[in-house]
C-alpha cells in the first residue's frame, strides 16, 4: 500500500511525458548537430535540481543562469531547424504509418538511368520521398504524374530539355514532378569538389527524411545523399542496396508497421528513459530533509456492523512529517488518517494513533501526532 501510494497514477504520467519529451529533443538534436547542447542543457538542469535540494542557492542560479543561456544559444544556432522540426514534428515523433515507397522494378529503372547518365557525363538529381512533406522547401517544379521508368528519367535530364537543371520528385512508383528548385545547405565541411546540385541535394536532406541521389557531370559519379550523410556509389549493385536499406519497400503487414513503429531509433528512446529517470531520481531521491506540520482529516473506517459513532469523536489530527520535500508536497494535499474499526464492540473505545494509519510514501515518517488517541463510542443502532 505504502508503495502504491507513492507510484500514483500522476507519477507515471509526469515519468512517460518527460520520456517521450526527451525523446523528441534527442531526435531532433541529432538532425541538427545540436545533440550536445540539448545534453548540456539537461545536466545544467540536474545540476540546479541538486543544488537547490541541498540549499545551495547560489550554485543552483549559476546553473539555472547556465542552462537558460545554452537554450538561448540553441535557438540563435539552429532557428531554422526549430522551424522546421515544428512542421514535421509527427514524422520526427514516428507517429506516421504511411510513407511512399517503391517496388524493386521502380528502383531498377532508378539506377539504370542514373548510373547511365552518370557514365554519360550528365548531371541528375532525383529525390525520393519518404514520410515529410517537402512542398514548403522546394519551389517551382512541373507537375509530371507519370509512372518511373528508364527514358523517361533520362529525358528529363537530357540538356536540350528545358527542365533538366531542377530536380526530379519521385512518391512511391511515380514521377510526380520535374524541375524543381532545392534549398542549398550551408554546411561548411562540403567536400571541394561538389558544386550547386550536391549542395542543393544536401539542403532538402538535411531539412526532411527525403534520399537525394546525385549523378556528377564532371566526375561521372552516383552519391546517394540521407540526412547529413553521403554515400558514394561505386557500381549499381551498391545503389540497390543502399536504396534497399534506406528507402525500404512498401509494408506489406500492419504486424511490420507495428514492429517498426516500436522499435524504429529504439537507442534514442532507451536514452530518452535513461534521462527522464535521472532527473525523476534527482527530484525525489536527491533532495534535502524537511518538517513540515500538516492538519489531516481523520477517516473512520469498517464501522461494525448494527453500531454507529454516537458521539462527536475528534476529526482532525495534526501531523509533523519529516522527509524529501519533491515526495511531501503531493502527499501533504491528499493526507488522511484512516482508523480502522473493525472488531470494536458497543461501548467506549480509545485507539491509539500510529504512522502506518496515514499510509506515508517512502522517505517521509510521521515524527508525531497530535493527539495521539481518539475515543469514542459506539452505539447499537435502534431499528424503527
Amino acid at each position: 500500500m505504502l508503495v502504491a501510494n507513492w507510484l500514483r497514477w500522476q507519477n507515471a504520467v509526469d515519468f512517460i511525458v518527460l520520456s517521450v519529451a526527451f525523446y523528441l529533443v534527442l531526435l531532433w538534436a541529432k538532425q541538427t548537430r545540436a545533440l550536445h547542447l540539448a545534453l548540456l542543457i539537461v545536466g545544467f538542469h540536474a545540476a540546479a535540481l541538486w543544488a537547490g535540494h541541498f540549499d545551495l542557492t547560489i550554485t543552483s542560479w549559476v546553473f539555472e543562469g547556465a542552462c537558460l543561456a545554452v537554450i538561448g544559444l540553441l535557438v540563435l544556432l539552429f532557428q531554422a531547424e526549430l522551424q522546421h522540426s515544428l512542421l514535421r514534428l509527427d514524422s520526427i515523433a514516428g507517429l506516421r504509418f504511411r510513407e511512399p515507397a517503391a517496388s524493386i522494378r521502380t528502383y531498377d529503372a532508378i539506377i539504370a538511368a542514373i548510373f547511365e547518365m552518370a557514365r554519360s557525363k550528365i548531371g541528375a538529381l532525383i529525390v525520393l520521398a519518404r514520410k515529410d512533406p517537402i512542398g514548403t522547401l522546394v519551389s517551382n517544379g512541373i507537375r509530371i504524374d507519370a509512372e518511373v521508368s528508364k527514358g523517361l528519367i533520362e529525358a528529363i535530364f537530357r540538356k536540350d530539355s528545358p527542365i533538366h537543371d531542377g530536380a526530379v520528385l519521385i512518391e512511391g512508383e511515380r514521377i510526380a514532378y520535374a524541375g524543381l528548385v532545392l534549398p542549398l545547405s550551408g554546411r561548411e565541411d562540403v567536400p571541394a569538389e561538389f558544386g550547386t546540385r550536391h549542395r542543393a541535394a544536401l539542403g532538402l536532406a538535411e531539412n526532411s527524411d527525403a534520399l537525394v541521389l546525385v549523378a556528377s557531370e564532371e566526375r561521372g559519379q552516383v552519391v546517394v545523399i540521407d540526412g547529413r550523410d553521403i554515400h558514394a556509389m561505386s557500381d549499381e549493385g551498391a545503389l540497390r542496396q543502399a536504396l534497399l536499406s534506406l528507402h525500404p519497400e512498401r509494408p506489406s503487414s500492419i504486424l511490420s508497421k507495428l514492429r517498426r513503429l516500436l522499435f524504429a531509433n529504439i537507442r534514442y528512446r532507451l536514452s530518452a528513459v535513461a534521462l527522464a529517470s535521472l532527473i525523476w531520481a534527482v527530484s525525489f531521491l536527491g533532495g534535502g530533509t524537511t518538517v513540515k506540520n500538516v492538519i489531516a482529516p481523520v477517516e473512520f473506517a469498517n464501522v461494525p456492523a448494527g453500531l454507529y459513532i454516537s458521539n462527536q469523536p475528534l476529526n482532525t489530527v495534526g501531523v509533523e512529517l519529516r522527509g524529501n520535500s519533491w515526495v511531501m508536497n503531493p502527499v501533504m494535499s491528499g493526507l488522511t488518517a484512516h482508523v480502522d474499526l473493525s472488531g470494536l464492540g458497543e461501548g467506549w473505545h480509545t485507539i491509539r494513533l500510529v504512522s502506518p494509519d496515514l499510509e506515508l510514501p517512502p522517505g517521509v515518517t510521521a515524527e508525531r501526532l497530535s493527539p495521539q488517541t481518539i475515543s469514542l463510542c459506539l452505539a447499537r443502532s435502534t431499528a424503527r
